[in-house]
């Protein structure tokens, strides 16, 4: 998922700045499955599921090497090269990938703190040690603590904190 969403981000950006997209692939090697789009990338999932590119025009590989023909391209092609866009759209390009990484960890934090919460300790009590403070002060095993000198107690974190600012 994290290595789609990565290419993604690359693919979308370099989509928005004109730049024509050969192979959007899931993988390396062989390929095991894969559809060729209206704009004519190829996508595709291949063998080896270690990581994923997006290989735009003017690319001679995987890892964005300019192709020997970039230099003998047609002005037509020009505008669609990667190779032949302005410094600030090749780097958007570049920095797209890692900042959707980055937006989707921050959507699927929200989602989860959202609907499922985040963990806490409750603030029951399991044992009291003997000839302790918590015993003289009756407290037993089983007890869930509420509140401390009228300070609302939600989780066992908010007892440490009463305890250790007394």
């Amino acid at each position: 998922m994290l290595v789609f969403v990565h290419e993604l981000g690359h693919y979308l950006v370099a989509r928005f700045n004109g730049v024509r997209i050969e192979v959007f692939s899931i993988g390396f090697g062989p390929e095991i499955f894969g559809w060729n789009d209206r704009a004519g990338t190829r996508w595709k999932v291949s063998a080896i599921p270690l990581g994923g590119y997006v290989k735009m025009f003017g690319d001679s590989d995987a890892s964005s090497m300019p192709s020997g023909a970039v230099h003998e391209m047609s002005a037509e092609d020009r505008a669609v090269s990667f190779h032949h866009k302005r410094l600030g759209q090749r780097t958007a390009v570049v920095a797209a990938g890692p900042l959707a990484n980055f937006l989707f960890a921050i959507v699927v934090l929200a989602l989860l703190f959202g609907t499922v919460g985040q963990p806490f300790t409750p603030a029951d009590v399991g044992q009291v040690q003997p000839k302790s403070a918590a015993e003289q002060g009756g407290i037993k095993p089983g007890d869930t603590i509420t509140a401390i000198d009228g300070q609302k107690i939600e989780r066992f974190e908010d007892v440490q904190q009463a305890v250790a600012s007394q």
